[in-house]
C-alpha cells in the first residue's frame, strides 16, 4: 500500500495490473510477455532455400510440406494395416514374437563409497538388537540340547554366534557398496562394427544371473548328494561345513525377479514379459524345493515372486488365471493324501490336544510352554519346558521359549522389533533410486516379514506347523548369514534412498 502513496489514479492502476496474479500464484503481466514472445525456430541443418537462394523455415518449404503430407499418409496406411492383421492369425503370432524380444536393460552407473549418503540407521539398530536377542534366547532355548547332543551346553550357542559374527561383519562391508554391482553387465564392452566400444546400457550377464544359476547348482547337488535329517534332504556338507542352499536360493530368487522386473517395465502388460519369465523362476525354484520336501521354502518363495509381480505390474490376466490354477491345485493335492505327512499337520492344527503323546505332541508342548510365561515370564535362562520336553526348541519354536522365559510383554518387543523392520523396510523400498532398488528392498523386507509372521503363527498353532524358523533368533548359520547379507543389501539402498 505504501507504493501507492503519492500516485496519480492511471499510475496506481497501472501499478496495479503489473503486480495482479492468476490463481497459481504467477503474476498475469509475465503471462502475456511469454505469449508475445516470437517462436524461435529450431537449428535445422541443410535448411531449403528458394530460386534466390535464401533460406526459409520448414513450414515454407513445399517440399517439406509434401514430405510431411506424404509421411502423414503412409503412417495412416500402415496403421490401418496393422489393425487388419492383429486379427488373423499371423497378427497374433507376430504380437507373441515382439512381446518375445527383450528390451534393452536400463543403463547401469556405478557410484563411489565417498558419493553415497548414510544408510538408514533406525533400520541397523532395529537389526543389531535383533541379533543381539536373537544369539542370546537361542543360546538359552538350546542350553539342554546341546548338552545332550554335542556334549557341550554352550556349543550351539558358540557356533551361531561365530555365524552372527561373520555375517555382521558382511553386512557391513556389503552396507558400504553401490547395490547396482549386482546388476553391471561383467563385460563393459562390445564390439560394434570391429570396434570394442563402451556398452549403452546394461544388457548382458551380471552378478544376479551368475548367483542365481550358482544357487540352481547347489539345489542340484543336494539332490544327488544331500544329507538327509528328519526324513528331509535339505542339506549340503562341503569341506566338514553343513549348510542348506534353500536359504541361498530365496535371495537369489529376488535378486533375479528385481532385475527382470526392472528390465521388462516398459512391457509388463505382455503375456511373455509381464508374466511368463516370471513364473519359469516360480517353476524352477518350486521344483528343486519339492524333490526337497521342503514346503516351508516353496510358499515363502511363491508368495514373494507373485507379490513383487504384483506391485511391479504384469500380466493381469495371467496373474489370476495362475492364482486360480494354483488354489485349486492344491486342494486337488491336499484332497489326494499323496504326502501323509501335510495331513497330519493339518489334524494337529485343528485339534492340537488330541493326541498329544504321539502326532501332536510338539504343537501341545509349544502351547503349554507359551502358557507358562504368563504376563512376564519366568525370568532369562529359567524355562524349564527346553528341558527335553518340547522339541526343536532352539529352532523352529525358539518363540515359545521366549515367551517361557520373557512373558507376553518379551513376546510383543520381538514381534514390534518385527513391525519396525518391515517398515523401515517398505519405507526404504518406496523411496528408492530405482525400481530395481525398490524391488529388491520389497522381495527382502517381504522374505524376514513374512518368514517371522508364519513361525509366530506356527508357534502359537494360529497356522499349521510348517517348518519355518525365525529370522535372527532360530538356530542355523546359513540363514543368520543369508539374513544379515540381506540387512546388508537394504543399507546399501537406503544410502541413495530418500529416507
Amino acid at each position: 500500500m505504501s507504493q501507492g502513496k503519492g500516485l496519480s489514479y492511471e499510475q496506481r492502476k497501472a501499478l496495479y495490473e503489473e503486480n495482479v496474479r492468476d490463481r497459481h500464484g504467477n503474476k498475469i503481466a509475465d503471462n502475456a510477455k511469454k505469449a508475445e514472445r516470437p517462436k524461435i525456430e529450431p537449428i535445422v541443418f541443410n535448411k531449403p532455400r528458394n530460386e534466390s537462394g535464401m533460406t526459409v523455415s520448414l513450414s515454407q518449404s513445399p517440399k517439406a510440406s509434401q514430405n510431411t503430407e506424404q509421411t502423414a499418409k503412409e503412417n495412416k496406411t500402415d496403421n490401418t494395416a496393422a489393425r487388419k492383421r492383429s486379427v488373423t492369425p499371423g497378427g497374433i503370432i507376430d504380437g507373441l514374437i515382439y512381446s518375445c524380444k527383450a528390451p534393452d536393460a536400463p543403463t547401469v552407473t556405478y557410484t563411489r563409497m565417498s558419493s553415497l549418503g548414510r544408510f538408514d540407521m533406525p533400520l541397523f539398530t532395529v537389526v543389531v538388537i535383533l541379533l543381539v536377542m536373537g544369539v542370546i534366547m537361542m543360546s538359552s532355548a538350546s542350553y539342554a540340547y546341546a548338552l545332550k547332543d554335542e556334549g557341550d551346553s554352550f556349543a550351539y550357542a558358540s557356533r551361531q554366534l561365530v555365524a552372527a559374527i561373520i555375517g555382521f561383519a558382511s553386512m557391513l562391508f556389503i552396507s558400504r557398496l553401490d547395490y547396482h554391482l549386482l546388476i553391471m553387465p561383467l563385460r563393459r564392452k562390445t564390439w560394434v562394427k570391429g570396434r570394442l566400444v563402451p556398452k549403452e546400457n546394461g544388457n548382458g550377464v551380471n552378478m544376479t544371473h551368475l548367483f542365481f544359476l550358482f544357487c540352481l547348482f547347489l539345489m542340484v547337488l543336494v539332490v544327488f548328494m544331500g544329507e538327509s535329517v528328519n526324513d528331509a534332504k535339505r542339506w549340503l556338507v562341503i569341506f566338514g561345513v553343513r549348510f542348506q542352499p534353500s536359504e541361498f536360493l530365496k535371495l537369489g530368487a529376488i535378486l533375479l525377479t528385481a532385475y527382470v522386473l526392472q528390465r521388462n517395465y516398459d512391457k509388463r502388460s505382455t503375456m511373455v514379459c509381464g508374466f511368463m519369465k516370471y513364473i519359469l523362476i516360480i517353476g524352477v525354484c518350486c521344483f528343486f524345493c519339492l524333490l526337497q520336501r521342503h514346503m516351508s521354502a516353496l510358499v515363502i518363495l511363491a508368495v514373494i515372486i507373485l507379490a513383487m509381480m504384483f506391485v511391479g505390474g504384469c500380466n493381469k490376466y495371467g496373474f489370476i488365471i495362475f492364482i486360480a490354477l494354483a488354489l485349486v491345485g492344491g486342494a486337488i493335492f491336499l484332497a489326494s493324501g499323496s504326502w501323509e505327512y501335510l495331513n497330519d499337520r493339518i489334524q494337529s492344527w485343528q485339534k492340537p490336544f488330541s493326541d498329544a503323546r504321539d502326532t501332536t505332541y510338539q504343537t501341545a508342548q509349544s502351547l503349554i510352554t507359551i502358557g507358562s510365561g504368563g504376563w512376564f515370564g519366568l525370568g532369562l535362562g529359567n524355562s524349564r519346558q527346553k528341558y527335553y520336553y518340547l522339541p526343536e526348541s532352539q529352532n523352529d519354536f525358539v518363540f515359545s521359549i521366549i515367551c517361557e522365559e520373557l512373558g507376553f510383554f518379551g513376546g510383543m518387543v520381538i514381534i514390534l522389533l518385527f513391525v519396525m523392520f518391515a517398515v523401515r523396510g517398505f519405507t526404504i523400498a518406496m523411496r528408492a533410486r530405482d525400481r530395481f532398488g525398490s524391488f529388491v528392498a520389497l522381495g527382502i523386507t517381504l522374505q524376514i516379514t513374512l518368514q517371522a509372521l508364519l513361525n509366530i503363527g506356527v508357534a502359537c498353532n494360529a497356522i499349521p506347523n510348517t517348518g519355518i524358523s525365525l529370522p535372527f533368533f532360530s538356530y542355523g548359520r546359513t540363514a543368520l548369514v543369508t539374513q544379515l547379507v540381506e540387512a546388508g543389501i537394504l543399507l546399501s539402498i537406503s544410502r541413495q534412498a530418500e529416507t
